[in-house]
């Protein structure tokens, strides 16, 4: 996504429910991987998630990236001894940081298409001290790919949960979705009377208005996908954890190092 992207839906993140934001559980998670370090430890975050960036503290010293001032102004939670953000793109990691204690990012790879996958891969490699760990929630597309069908008759008065699986539906052979047209799929496939009986509320349907003429593009590669990613660029994959609400077997945080 570019940052005119991330500009426009920057207020509406706080409309999101999981599997849009990550759960407790998951960051409990993170939280406990991170303690485990067993030291006062200095790492980044991707971007400017409010959940993950509530876990500085005084053994969690945490420095957050984002290219976009629009989510930076409406997400930032605010700095502190322990808690910072720049501005900066994230591939630029390697020319301000060395040898951190930890990555952390949440959903991170699904804004960026496969090229820059593999570059931000690299980066984190590049950043990362010997014994860092790389922890980041993956949205992750079926090894099957669902039909339309499927999806509505087993669809709940989860929004984000239905429009992840419809995107995913809709992606391409380099696992990508341009949401201009999954939103216009959205409204071809959908009625009113089906947004009465789901129960979507017209303060939930406004977070995928964002992307009425929007250039931007979604990737949601497939778990094996991401492991391959891994292996290419001297990651291991050492923990994978998944939460318990609607889709979190798709939504599986991944614990890496380097290989």
């Amino acid at each position: 996504m570019t940052t005119s992207s991330w500009s426009s839906f920057a207020k509406y993140f706080e409309l999101l429910s999981s599997p849009g934001r990550p759960s407790a559980d998951d960051i409990a998670f993170v939280r406990n991987q991170l303690l485990s370090l067993n030291k006062p430890i200095n790492g980044i975050l991707l971007g400017v998630t409010k959940e993950l960036a509530k876990l500085a503290s005084e053994e969690i010293n945490i420095t957050a990236v984002d290219n976009s001032l629009e989510m930076i102004k409406h997400q930032w939670i605010g700095n502190s001894s322990n808690r910072t953000v720049i501005l900066d793109d994230w591939l630029n990691l390697p020319s301000q940081f060395t040898s951190v204690d930890f990555v952390i990012g949440d959903g991170v790879f699904t804004v960026l298409d496969r090229k820059s996958s593999h570059l931000l891969m690299e980066c984190v490699r590049a950043v990362l001290s010997d014994d860092g760990i790389f922890i980041v929630r993956l949205f992750c597309s079926p090894e099957m790919r669902e039909s339309f069908e499927h999806i509505y008759h087993n669809t709940t008065n989860n929004l984000n949960a239905f429009e992840w699986r419809l995107a995913q539906s809709m992606c391409d052979s380099n696992f990508e979705v341009c949401m201009k047209n999954f939103l216009d799929r959205f409204k071809q496939v959908i009625s009113a009377s089906d947004i009465e009986h789901f129960g979507w509320t017209k303060e939930q349907l406004s977070t995928i208005e964002p992307y009425a003429n929007s250039p931007c593009t979604l990737t949601f590669m497939t778990e094996t996908i991401f492991k391959e990613l891994c292996k290419e660029h001297g990651m291991e994959i050492i923990n994978r954890f998944t939460g318990s609400y609607e889709l979190s077997e798709r939504c599986p945080t991944f614990v890496l190092r380097k290989a």
